[in-house]
C-alpha cells in the first residue's frame, strides 16, 4: 500500500515520537522508491511538525492507477527484508479497523489478497 499525494484528502493514522537515529533504519527500509517528506500533523487541539514517506513518481515498484487485480498479484508475490507484502496489507487493514478508520480501497485489496 502506497501513500501518494492527494491534495484535499485527509490521511488518518497514528503518529509516533521517535529518536532521530531511527531515521537511518526507516530510510533504509523505505528505500525502494519512497521519499521522506516533512508535513504538519494535526491533532485535535494542535498542529505539530512531522514526517512521512510517500511514493516517488517513477518508482519502478509503483503501479499507480493499475487495475486492482494487478496490485493484488504484486502484493501476493512480493516479499522484502521486512516481510511479505501480503502480511503488511492484512496488518494494515486490521489496524485501520482497530482505529475505526474505513478505507474501502484497502479493504477490497485485503479481501482479494485473502482470495475471498
Amino acid at each position: 500500500m502506497t501513500l501518494i499525494e492527494s491534495p484535499g484528502e485527509v490521511c488518518e493514522g497514528k503518529a509516533f515520537l521517535i529518536e532521530h537515529e531511527v531515521f537511518e533504519h526507516l530510510d533504509h527500509r523505505e528505500k525502494n522508491g519512497y521519499e521522506r517528506i516533512e508535513l504538519t500533523i494535526r491533532f485535535d487541539d494542535r498542529d505539530v511538525p512531522g514526517v512521512t514517506y510517500h511514493a516517488a513518481v517513477g518508482n519502478v515498484a509503483f503501479l499507480g492507477d493499475a487495475p486492482l487485480e494487478e496490485m493484488v498479484e504484486q502484493i501476493r508475490r512480493c516479499h522484502g527484508p521486512s516481510g511479505a507484502n501480503r502480511d503488511y496489507v492484512l496488518d494494515l487493514a486490521a489496524s485501520l479497523r482497530d482505529h475505526g478508520i474505513s478505507d474501502p480501497h484497502v479493504f477490497e485489496i485485503e479481501r482479494r489478497v485473502r482470495g475471498l
